[in-house]
């Protein structure tokens, strides 16, 4: 990888990484966990040069113990790295903004946390993992499906509400993450209106039509949530 691959990797700025390896800055306890989490590296290695650099066997992945090794780059769409031959993607988590023209933001506090999806099931639910981030939830009106503080993966390819389905969108001066459900077509062949739909009853559903739907700009489809028990 280069500099700016593996800084993605680690989810954090490559001038972080450049002012590192040039020793202008004192790697930080969390940048060498990063590495070690992410690349299996011993910490003991990174730090003091003993013991192998590799760790062999990791345990609690999926409940298996197992090698982590590079993924294949040279197959189309590889993963981030291959545990026991099958290939993983990190995707990472944003925040949903108003105000930024992709309708997302990085996390507050630079380095962003990031979850791995086996490319296996991202394939078969037609799912790009380079334009997929994770969101987190905040309130209750999806509840209890996806109730507050859970992490959903946002597909962002899917801007155009062309079938019933839960999405994130900016409206105003607000994002929300609602189901829509498009109602008729318009000459360009568009839904002439939405019902926007709360799964929590307490939230009675709003139809939008006409001109207000100018004001809805959809960022993508949340296509799995996440929430811990």
């Amino acid at each position: 990888m280069n500099q700016r691959e593996f800084a993605q990797s680690l989810g954090i700025s490559s001038s972080g990484v450049a002012f590192i390896e040039s020793d202008q800055r004192t790697p930080s306890k969390g940048f060498l966990i990063k590495i070690s989490d992410r690349y299996r590296i011993s910490a003991d290695w990174l730090l003091h040069g003993i013991g192998e650099m590799q760790q062999e066997e990791i345990a609690g992945f999926a409940g298996r113990k197992g090698r982590i090794s590079p993924p294949q780059y040279d197959r189309p769409a590889n993963g981030d790295f291959r545990f026991d031959g099958e290939e993983f993607a990190m995707i990472r988590r944003m925040d949903l903004s108003v105000s930024a023209g992709t309708g997302l933001i990085p996390t507050e506090g630079g380095e962003a946390e990031a979850l791995a999806f086996s490319r296996t099931w991202l394939q078969r639910n037609s799912i790009n993992a380079d334009l997929a981030v994770l969101v987190r939830v905040s309130g209750d009106s999806m509840a209890p499906g996806i109730p507050n503080g859970a992490l959903v993966l946002l597909h962002l390819p899917e801007m155009r509400v062309e079938r019933e389905g839960v999405y994130a969108f900016n409206r105003g001066e607000a994002s929300f993450i609602k189901r829509l459900v498009p109602s008729g077509r318009n000459e360009h062949g568009r839904p002439s209106s939405l019902v926007i739909v709360s799964d929590n009853p307490a939230y009675p559903p709003e139809v939008v039509s006409g001109s207000d739907m100018n004001d809805i700009r959809v960022i993508g489809r949340i296509r799995c949530a996440m929430t811990t028990l």
